[in-house]
């Protein structure tokens, strides 16, 4: 077995996993405790309205962490730094569902938001940085799919405890993924990737050709361009506009909602590992610009459909083109910034899309009640579409 092949061995299908599921883990911190903040609020005598600061603090956390965590991985140990901040995050969310001071609370968040982030970061970078060379697709996929799994569990979890224990429940339950995975990683650990960071010929890999337009500091602002618009899309359509028009305009119920995008969690997953292994074998653009005119196209239609059963199959529809047009992106950030390099350029993308999550659901509805909802889809779109053909202008020629 060649050296080449001997590396793309030792970073098989369990790390890859392992590393990916402990991602999910930290995500699952925070979904868990969706379904229990309002009642949890409600619990220390605050008014509803602090929901909304509360939330914000979490997600201004996030953007202060991944930069800097970013940055660090081209200094520290990956692995010190995923197992303390994957350590710590789980203990601060333990500690949250003690405090009963509003302000604690507040700093606690802020600083779950920080580790979160930081875990996040930090796992995609290594994720990405040590993906064998022709399974960088297959990789991402994963990563994908136990993202999209991890959002499903954490709410699953979130919910249940609260049910059977009340809201503080469920801040212990979401911290439990991340002990399982760090005791997993602690048995097993992800050696391979480890050693890829570490400088087995990777981390010292030279960068990739210069890109059609210019500079790697170009494709770096593209990739954080399309990570906005991706983030912007989600939050602001899919989790915001959308389910409005599924009630008001498609006359669908909640248990027809969530079954149309429980189908297109399903779909996706199911087509990830295949869109994965087109990727490696050198498809970019033949799976991006299908994925995002079916994803602007099908944002276009939510403004005007009516019908339920329409409305359902394009919920259905988005999900799954969008999830397709996130894979290559992953892919060209880990080619384009070998080794620790990696962290840097993933740090700004999480945090320039972490910016697209918080701005665009207050741009949309604005839009919507100043013009219309299908305007306001119509402008979710042509962001998409624009971030995305810039990124195209400037993505190097041998990953095209």
């Amino acid at each position: 077995m060649g050296e080449r092949a001997r590396r793309s061995a030792d970073r098989g299908a369990e790390q890859t996993i392992l590393l990916c599921a402990m991602i999910g883990a930290a995500q699952i911190t925070w979904g868990a405790v969706v379904p229990a903040l309002p009642l949890y609020v409600a619990g220390v005598h605050a008014p509803v309205a602090v929901l909304g600061p509360l939330l914000a603090a979490f997600a201004i956390g996030r953007v202060l962490g991944n930069v800097p965590a970013g940055l660090l991985l081209r200094r520290w140990d990956p692995r010190a730094m995923l197992w303390v901040s994957l350590s710590a995050l789980a203990l601060v969310t333990i500690a949250t569902a003690f405090a009963s001071d509003l302000s604690v609370v507040f700093g606690l968040r802020l600083v779950a938001g920080i580790l979160g982030g930081a875990a996040v970061t930090v796992g995609f970078a290594v994720v990405l940085a040590g993906a064998p060379d022709d399974r960088r697709g297959r990789v991402v996929s994963i990563a994908t799919v136990v993202q999209m799994g991890a959002g499903a569990v954490g709410a699953l979890l979130g919910g249940a405890a609260v049910s059977a224990a009340g809201p503080r429940a469920a801040f212990v339950v979401g911290a439990l993924p991340v002990v399982l995975v760090l005791t997993w990683e602690l048995v097993r650990p992800a050696r391979g990737y480890w050693a890829a960071l570490r400088g087995d010929g990777i981390a010292a890999a030279p960068a990739s050709p210069p890109a059609r337009g210019g500079s790697p500091s170009g494709l770096l602002a593209a990739l954080a361009a399309v990570s906005f618009a991706l983030f912007f899309a989600r939050f602001a359509a899919e989790q915001g506009l959308i389910p409005v028009l599924a009630y008001d305009s498609a006359s669908l119920d909640p248990l027809g909602l969530g079954a149309a995008l429980a189908a297109g969690t399903v779909l996706s997953m199911a087509a990830l590992p295949l869109v994965g292994r087109i990727v490696d074998r050198g498809a970019r653009l033949a799976v991006l610009l299908p994925a995002t005119a079916a994803s602007a196209l099908v944002l276009i239609a939510f403004g005007l459909l009516s019908e339920p059963g329409a409305f359902a199959a394009s919920v259905v529809a988005y999900g799954v083109a969008t999830s397709m047009a996130n894979v290559v992106p992953g892919v060209v950030t880990a080619e384009a910034f070998p080794g620790r390099r990696a962290g840097g350029a993933v740090g700004l993308t999480r945090t320039a899309g972490d910016v697209g999550a918080a701005v665009g659901p207050l741009l949309v509805f604005w839009l919507a009640d100043l013009a219309t909802p299908a305007v306001a889809l119509a402008a979710v779109a042509v962001v998409l579409v624009v971030a995305v053909a810039a990124f195209v202008l400037v993505l190097p020629r041998r990953t095209a």
